[in-house]
């Protein structure tokens, strides 16, 4: 028998041993690789989603309304950390709260997660430590006008949009996340993936409105004091572009609360007279009337089925122009017997009331517009003066558009482009024309009645010493719910169109249940001026200064005047009433104006005033006068120097003279300030 040694089966065990090691590693290696790698991965490597930045939104001139911003989210590892000391002085300096650094202090915590969020640039001495790990997140940021936060919208934590154009065009600014697979150390920390294993995430398209900054701010500002001095409910203004469209500013305000709604196109209201010149129009365009042609208003008082109709501005009789001018209810109520109900209601129709806009913002309302089988024998002569219908900001300043350009009836636009990340322009907006409603010589009629009424009529308040403006008041009852009409609560409105022969601004300005006075011409009209005063003054409000500069009034207001020495014969300038006083009122005296064209000058004239030199004729073209109103005289000095102007200090007892803050004048003229002495 063959006796084995001990060795000889030490040998044979670690032989099998090796076989078996073997087997196993090819079995793992060969069989369950794919197994075992992926179990690896799975305890290795996290994956997660990686957002993509939302597109920016930006208004007509390119100033940033919304951005994402990626900034950094801090956590500490202290279980490594050697330099304590150095550690808290570079929190210290990032703006980390107390509470914090005595957690860091702390010998007991092994892990602390940082509050708030840090921008990266502000932050390079915290990152390059190595025991703390920062995660990049993704946060909106948005521009502090709260108007323009009610345009804009907001997204939630997920960065989805919850209202405004964040949520309309939530699609398009969103963009693409992507999955990431993120590796970490044996202590847990984040290490940088392999490049094969993630994919970029792509970011959300930039959008474009047509909204302008600068004149939503001037409407902000005006709304406010104007809600705010009237003791008012609410309020909006609301300017388009009647020949494209475009809506240039939108604002809106709720007394004693926050309001996030853009009530423009939430809050439909009834119009009241604002709506009289669409009745005259219709008139006009079926010939059922002339603008001169009378018509008896029985002394301001006339009973229609029961009901007594009633006129502020009573006269036994009125043409159809003075009805438009002085706002007769009692006549338009007459002259629009000559329309058949179906008449009536296509007028309506057509103009886009009672049906929304399609602007992409949330929860547009539709107004109310009935059909003739659901009127009542008062309901023809209530729609007339702008009751029982109910039409959003936005609508009316839409159908007055078309009174505006020509008689075409616009499709309104708040988003000008959509560019990809990259730059390409994906939509442009392009003007559309949904119908025409009146043909052309009809709507350059109805703007004459319009530039009467602020010329004499119910809106004086609105007229411009430089600029024709044409418009329409409207004062309308309020109903409150369950209880009808109240007595003392109205909505005071008005539509203005500048300059009124060739309308650049649609401005519609609408304040709800004002305390004390109510006639829209009397506190909505004056509201509209400011906003166009400022306008005018303002760098940039989308106004083309070249067509303004050729309209017929400003043409007169450009010719020079003739200042006479003191020993001449009086003083031949010319002063004119302001409604506002101020400390300081700019006087412009042209020292040299430019050669106009023959119809507006018979021969050119150079006036050179005794005391003072001649005008730097380097840059003499038109340019307004800025706003000086609240500033002190040096302040005041240097916004003239600034805007091209020369100044000189005239002492007066009263500061009320004209031309006023916003009347365009040669680079170079003298501008008066006038003050107390």
């Amino acid at each position: 028998m063959v006796r084995v040694s001990r060795m000889t089966i030490v040998h044979l065990a670690l032989g099998a041993f090796a076989v078996a090691l073997v087997g196993q590693a090819a079995r793992i290696q060969l069989v369950q690789g794919k197994e075992w790698a992926d179990r690896a991965r799975r305890q290795q490597y996290r994956q997660g989603a990686v957002a993509a930045a939302r597109g920016i939104i930006s208004d007509a001139g390119g100033s940033v309304l919304a951005e994402s911003r990626e900034l950094m989210k801090l956590s500490v590892d202290l279980r490594g950390v050697e330099d304590r000391t150095g550690l808290l002085r570079a929190l210290a300096r990032a703006g980390i709260g107390p509470a914090s650094l005595r957690q860091v202090r702390d010998p007991a915590r092994k892990w602390v997660e940082l509050p708030g969020l840090h921008v990266p640039a502000e932050i390079p001495d915290i990152l390059a430590i190595r025991e703390v790990t920062a995660q990049p997140v993704l946060s909106r940021e948005y521009a502090r006008n709260p108007g323009l936060r009610r345009i804009v919208g907001s997204v939630n934590a997920a960065g989805h949009g919850v209202d405004g154009i964040e949520l309309a065009m939530d699609p398009m600014l969103r963009g693409d996340s992507a999955r990431a697979v993120f590796a970490r150390d044996s202590r847990g920390q984040r290490m940088d993936s392999p490049a094969d294993w993630a994919t970029a995430p792509r970011p959300g398209h930039n959008v474009i409105l047509t909204i302008n900054r600068d004149l939503q701010e001037i409407c902000e500002r005006a709304l406010a004091r104007a809600t705010d001095s009237l003791r008012a409910s609410g309020g909006d203004i609301v300017v388009m572009n009647p020949r494209t469209g475009e809506v240039l500013a939108m604002a809106s305000r709720r007394a004693g609360r926050r309001a996030y709604a853009n009530t423009a196109v939430t809050e439909p209201f009834e119009p009241g007279s604002t709506l009289k010149p669409f009745v005259a129009a219709a008139l006009l365009e079926r010939k059922r009337a002339r603008p001169d042609e009378v018509i008896e208003t029985f002394n301001g008082a006339m009973v229609l089925s029961g009901r007594t109709i009633t006129d502020i501005h009573k006269a036994p009789r009125l043409s159809l122009s003075d009805v438009i001018k002085f706002s007769s209810n009692i006549g338009i109520v007459r002259f629009s017997d000559r329309l058949t109900p179906r008449e009536r209601f296509e007028m309506l129709r057509d103009l886009g009331l009672g049906t929304p806009t399609g602007l992409p913002l949330p929860a547009e309302a539709d107004g109310t517009l009935r059909e003739p089988r659901r009127w009542n024998r008062a309901s023809a002569a209530s729609m007339a003066m702008g009751y029982e219908l109910a039409v959003t900001p936005l609508q009316l300043v839409t159908a007055y558009s078309a009174i505006a350009n020509g008689g075409e009836l616009m499709e309104p636009h708040i988003v000008r482009e959509v560019r990809a990340f990259d730059g390409d322009v994906l939509y442009a907006v392009r003007p559309r024309v949904v119908r025409r409603v009146m043909s052309r010589d009809v709507a350059r009629e109805v703007r004459r009645m319009l530039i009467g009424v602020v010329d004499s009529g119910t809106a004086v308040k609105a007229d411009l010493a430089t600029f024709h403006v044409a418009g329409k008041s409207g004062t309308a009852r309020r109903t409150v719910q369950g209880r009808g009409y109240v007595p003392g609560n109205y909505t005071a409105s008005f539509v203005g169109l500048f300059p009124g022969d060739k309308p650049q601004y649609v401005v519609l300005v609408k304040l709800d249940s004002p305390q004390g006075a109510y006639y829209g011409g009397e506190i909505a009209a004056p509201v509209t001026a400011v906003v166009l005063r400022a306008a005018l003054a303002a760098r940039d409000a989308a106004l083309d200064r070249g067509g303004l500069a050729e309209t017929d009034r400003q043409l007169a207001d450009l010719r020079p005047e003739v200042v006479l020495p003191a020993d001449s014969e009086g003083d031949k300038r010319t002063a004119f009433a302001d409604s506002v006083s101020d400390s300081l009122v700019p006087a412009v005296v042209p020292v040299a104006v430019p050669t106009p064209a023959p119809a507006m000058l018979q021969q050119p004239l150079t006036i050179a005033l005794p005391s003072s030199p001649a005008a730097d004729a380097a840059d003499r073209s038109l340019r307004s006068v800025p706003e000086i109103a609240g500033l002190n005289l040096r302040d005041a000095v240097r916004a003239l120097h600034r805007a091209g102007f020369r100044v000189k200090l005239v002492d007066r007892q009263s500061p009320r003279t004209v031309p006023m803050a916003g009347t365009l004048q040669p680079g170079g003229s003298i501008v008066k300030l006038l003050r107390n002495p």
